[in-house]
């Protein structure tokens, strides 16, 4: 079968796609399902570097492109337009493309909403697209191993599911810290453009839980802000003395009822807490238990991006009292989510339809929050 061509946009010579995205397709056997043709930046100069760079890399010429995604959506040079800038532009990136009849990936989230995201996902549908979402959960070892315990019956019916996530103060986004990229503004800190602690942190781990244990029914969520103001910080990952605003609650909870197996899920995300000093190195940035009536399943750690399964492997895992070492796969989430959308109607990967599943959760726990009651999740 003749490689898939990408064209990559957003792709530069820094950033998530430069060090996550575009990396695992250099590697066996990636390199021989997919060649790069076409990148698509902001600016002319922008794309010219990164034509060149990734040029060299893929051994090929590759054809640069900028501004509009219009131009690289009707390359007939490329079959799939992987898109990977931020969350507000995701729309006006991916609908040209998708115009153009040409699959497409795009980072996590969707869109900027729920809203946002369905028409995109419907707009994929009509056009018989193939999709691809940036959800890494699904490619995760540790939450397929979950995933096969617990399908295989290894603890037998589940009972109760209880997620306690962190993301400590020194990752510099949100609150209590904000970190500036050049270019970057207060992107992450204003909630119109969708990239918020709920919809990003909440929104990956709620994403491992439900590919592992399935979607939930209801919730009854609770929110508060703690923070009321963001200190930047520079590229020293010290406090500059400017402060902004926070205008987002930056601690989430909610109890809800898994959809297929009926069995309570108790859930909490915080941040604030350190996690490197010498009192706080011990302190769990997550801790899932998963219980049956035969035995239970328990992961823990203490790492940074403990939280977030799919970045980060360093985690201790429980089974029925026994500790299982489980270790990352040698392309990496990101890679093996390539190598499963290579694989057409056979491989397992996470759609813009599964985008939108998703995005209902967190619509119902957002909405849960603010009218203090139970909401149903429509999916």
């Amino acid at each position: 079968m003749a490689p898939i061509k990408i064209g990559f946009v957003g792709l530069s010579s820094r950033g998530w796609a430069s060090t996550n995205l575009a990396p695992p397709l250099l590697k066996s056997p990636l390199s021989d399902q997919y060649t790069l043709t076409a990148v698509s930046t902001s600016s002319a100069e922008s794309a010219r570097v990164s034509a060149e760079k990734y040029g060299g890399l893929f051994s090929r010429p590759v054809k640069p492109y900028h501004g509009s995604t219009e131009a690289i959506a009707n390359d007939p040079d490329v079959d799939l337009v992987a898109v990977s800038v931020k969350t507000p532009q995701h729309k006006a990136a991916l609908i040209p493309a998708i115009a153009a009849g040409k699959d497409v990936f795009v980072e996590w989230p969707l869109g900027r909403n729920l809203q946002e995201s369905i028409e995109l996902a419907e707009a994929a549908k009509q056009k018989g697209v193939r999709t691809l979402i940036g959800l890494q959960s699904w490619q995760t070892p540790l939450t397929n191993k979950v995933k096969e315990w617990v399908s295989s019956g290894k603890i037998g019916r589940v009972l109760s599911v209880n997620w306690i996530g962190a993301k400590p103060a020194e990752i510099p986004i949100w609150v209590p810290f904000h970190s500036r990229s050049p270019g970057d503004g207060d992107y992450g800190l204003d909630p119109n453009n969708g990239a918020t602690f709920l919809s990003i942190p909440v929104g990956h781990s709620l994403s491992n839980i439900i590919y592992a244990l399935g979607p939930v029914s209801s919730v009854s969520a609770t929110s508060t802000q703690l923070f009321k103001e963001t200190k930047f910080v520079g590229a020293d990952n010290q406090p500059t003395g400017e402060t902004m605003p926070s205008l987002t609650p930056d601690q989430w909870a909610f109890t809800g009822i898994m959809r297929d197996s009926g069995a309570i899920l108790t859930a909490s995300w915080r941040t604030g807490g350190t996690a490197t000093k010498e009192t706080d190195k011990a302190r769990p940035t997550l801790v899932w238990l998963i219980e049956g009536e035969e035995g239970h399943i328990r992961v823990e750690s203490t790492h940074l991006f403990g939280a977030v399964p799919q970045v980060a492997a360093t985690h201790k895992v429980i089974l029925n009292c026994e500790e299982v070492a489980i270790t990352d796969h040698e392309l990496g989430n990101t890679g093996l989510a390539w190598l499963e959308f290579a694989k057409g109607e056979k491989g397992n990967y996470p759609t813009f339809d599964d985008a939108v599943d998703l995005y209902k959760h967190l619509d119902a726990i957002e909405r849960s929050a603010k009218e203090g009651r139970r909401v149903n999740v429509d999916i």
